[in-house]
């Protein structure tokens, strides 16, 4: 038996599923196949197109070499009968598969059709053996059409087996005469102690297969096994290496999980666009223990083919949903150069079933888009999945979605289209001094569009309605727009309209006047100017009803929705590109002021800190200086604030610069008020007089000597206290000298007769 690694591997979860908006799979003219009652039509499915002589499709096999190839078709529940109709009557449940060509008939003179697809036919019976076989649960073509593979999932008391063969006689004239079978236990020995799994694992349950998973042009079969070890394996064959019947294990992907059903579906596709094929592995029964989840799959992105140093990524679907029951490569969906997986959830919300689509990046699976069975009003949606195939011809692969609800859904991919967005103005750059349009300043905005799509020969023409907007983030704080539409637009910050775009590179243009507001005040920032575009649904006329109805192209989510152009005021100093990159450096220190003159002296420091003295020091003296070291800078302003017990006095600047002031704070402009412009440097400095700020309690007692005696009080607090012999409160004094007062009221009790006067505290 040859050697194996098994791998059991640290998980990265992905966690938050969130449902997302759409994308190119169309929900719109979603095709729907209806089978007989209780047929369980859509049970599984795949994907095929007939070449000749009628472009028909079909979605009721359960594998197609393509358009034009062959198509398999198991009944892995097909009994072998002996002594039919006898006491002695015995049956297996072999499993039996068929090829049929492409226009779905047996062709008697091609070696592959027919019905004698039964390997387990003839061989020893018993569940221990091959009487419980099960051939074709699962069924596949390789990834190049030359090998028929078949899962046996019962054979060898549920072990499993994976076989693989052709037959093709016209490989005799390439001199080519043993090729295969090649079967797991060794198809001439037929040793269950060679299959790499225990009992009741179920290998070949779900297959796929590559040729670039684990050395470069070797082919791969890769089985799930999902009831290994409790809870399930996926096991990557290939040829024997000496053994010319014989496949043997080359890696076990071990599942985490009890009774996850690691291994119940596969896929085998290149996600990352590194030429490596990668593995998404299906486990509908995974849960974690008060956790809402309810089903998951891992990804595998190969590394070179060490599967012993890759750790898979889990994203995991919500509790009860079976997320992961079907796993299917869609192809490249959008055709940006990644392979994309649909992922079923059949008893997700509620049991109505949803699909889940991730495409394929350089870091992985990202989702994409959702699809629901409620919007079928079926049950158990996503059951079955087909993909990988092209059926109405526009180049992108479409995807069909089986139910247990007699239905099949056939969703089409949109053509996904990037429109380029060129945004010049005239002029480049807003010069303050120079008005060309009256009193103020007039520029036009130049928008130009077209547009690129795969494949290069779709040339369609499109409506495309296009929005022009101005000062989006002034708009959101409420404040005016700086330019205004001319001729003015209904709204100022929008203008919208129509343009035609007719094949991919013709560009069509649109030109919108914009005025300077004559009230401007902000002269810094520049103008934003946002182009956004939406395609429109064509007017067509009406087609007759067989005709499926042409898919409207979808904007490319992986293209900037909006672009931004920015249109700068001239401002001096600051460059080329008018942005002004300054450089403020602050310097500040403590002086004190001699009394009525302004002679300023330093404050002493301890360990660089300043010292005050509180009994001489009254005014205390911050100078500040600001020094630019880089591009001119433009409405700098500095804030200061201080402590209650510094009140401020006076503020001294330099001409040109102004100050706002209130009682502990000052906020001074560094720059010329006209021009909101700071060269070099600024020096000013802040006086603030020195008044220690004290909160004081006070306390109002009245009666003490009779509250010492127990007798009540002859006067209340009006109003009353909590205390009736006692009012308190805080009054805050600032600085020396400056009086704060309170004032509480008094009221003499009725019944009380004075015998004698009393001291009130």
């Amino acid at each position: 038996m040859g050697s194996y690694r098994t791998l059991t591997l640290p998980l990265l979860s992905l966690l938050g599923w969130t449902l997302i908006s759409a994308f190119n799979l169309d929900t719109d003219n979603v095709i729907r196949k209806t089978g007989d009652a209780n047929s369980l039509f859509g049970f599984s499915l795949a994907m095929h197109r007939q070449l000749r002589p009628q472009n028909q499709w079909m979605g009721v096999t359960v594998q197609s070499q393509g358009p034009g190839g062959k198509i398999l078709v198991c009944a892995h529940r097909y009994q072998r009968r002996l002594f039919v109709d006898s006491v002695q009557e015995l049956r297996d449940i072999t499993g039996r598969c068929y090829v049929l060509s492409e226009d779905l008939t047996i062709n008697n003179t091609s070696d592959e059709d027919g019905g004698d697809w039964m390997f387990c036919k003839g061989r020893n019976r018993g569940h221990e053996r091959f009487g419980s076989c099960q051939q074709g649960l699962s069924a596949t073509f390789t990834k190049d059409y030359h090998y028929l593979v078949f899962g046996a999932p019962g054979a060898y008391n549920w072990k499993g087996v994976v076989r693989m063969e052709q037959k093709n006689s016209s490989l005799w004239d390439e001199n080519i005469y043993d090729d295969g079978p090649y079967e797991v236990g060794d198809e001439g020995r037929l040793d269950p102690d060679l299959v790499p799994v225990p009992a009741n694992s179920y290998l070949g349950f779900s297959l796929d297969s590559g040729k670039m998973l684990t050395k470069r042009g070797q082919l791969t079969i890769v089985a799930g096994a999902p009831r290994a070890n409790h809870s399930g394996a996926v096991v990557l064959l290939k040829k024997d290496d000496v053994k010319p019947s014989m496949m043997t294990a080359e890696y076990i992907l071990e599942g985490a999980g009890l009774a996850s059903s690691f291994g119940y579906d596969l896929a085998v596709l290149d996600i990352n666009g590194d030429g490596w094929q990668d593995i998404v592995v299906g486990a509908p029964q995974y849960f974690i223990k008060d956790g809402y989840i309810g089903g998951a799959i891992y990804v595998y992105l190969n590394e070179e083919g060490a599967w012993d140093k890759i750790t898979p990524k889990r994203i995991e679907g919500a509790a009860d949903s079976m997320f992961g029951l079907a796993v299917e490569n869609m192809g490249d969906v959008n055709l940006d150069g990644y392979h994309d997986v649909a992922v079923g959830a059949p008893y997700d919300s509620n049991g109505a079933g949803n699909v889940y689509i991730f495409h394929g990046s350089p870091q992985g699976l990202k989702k994409a888009q959702v699809l629901g069975g409620q919007d079928h009003n079926v049950k158990l949606f996503g059951y079955s999945l087909a993909g990988n195939m092209d059926l109405d011809r526009n180049n992108y692969p479409d995807l069909a979605i089986g139910s247990l609800s007699d239905s099949v859904f056939v969703y089409r991919a949109r053509s996904v289209i990037s429109i380029e967005k060129t945004v010049t103005t005239t002029p480049k750059e807003l010069d303050l001094t120079q008005k060309n349009c009256g009193d103020t300043i007039c520029l036009d905005v130049k928008a130009c569009f077209k547009f690129s799509v795969k494949p290069k020969t779709y040339n369609p023409t499109l409506k495309v309605k296009y929005s022009i907007k101005v000062e989006s983030e002034r708009k959101k704080l409420n404040l005016p727009s700086r330019v205004i539409f001319n001729p003015r637009s209904a709204n100022d910050y929008e203008s919208t309209g129509v343009v035609e775009l007719k094949g991919q590179g013709t560009e069509s243009c649109v030109t919108r006047g914009l005025r300077l507001q004559e009230t401007l005040r902000d002269k810094l920032r520049g103008i934003p100017i946002e182009v956004s575009v939406e395609i429109l649904k064509p007017s067509t006329r009406r087609k007759r009803q067989s005709a499926l109805p042409n898919l409207l192209p979808i904007l490319d989510t992986n293209q900037d929705a909006t672009t931004l152009t920015k249109v700068q005021f001239i401002k001096e100093g600051c460059g080329a590109d008018h942005v002004c990159q300054s450089d403020l450096q602050l310097q500040y220190k403590f002086h004190t002021r001699e009394p009525n003159r302004d002679i300023f002296h330093p404050l002493p420091e301890e360990n660089g800190v300043p010292i005050l003295s509180l009994s001489d020091q009254k005014d205390i003296a911050l100078e500040i200086k600001v020094a630019n070291q880089g591009e001119d800078a433009y409405e700098a302003q500095l804030s200061s604030s201080f402590p209650k017990s510094l009140s401020y006095s006076a503020v001294r600047i330099q001409s040109g610069v102004s100050s706002a002031v209130n009682y502990y704070s000052v906020i001074v402009h560094l720059c010329c008020a006209e021009s909101y412009h700071c060269k070099q440097m600024t020096t000013f400095g802040l006086t603030m007089s020195f008044f220690p700020s004290l909160e004081v309690k006070y306390s109002i007692k009245v009666e003490s000597e009779r509250k010492k005696l127990n007798l009540p009080s002859r006067v209340i607090f009006n109003p009353r206290s909590a205390n009736d012999y006692e009012s308190t409160g805080v009054v805050e004094l600032k600085g020396q000298g400056t009086e704060s007062c309170v004032t509480r009221g008094l009221r003499l009790q009725v019944q009380h007769i004075p015998f004698r006067g009393e001291n009130y505290y």
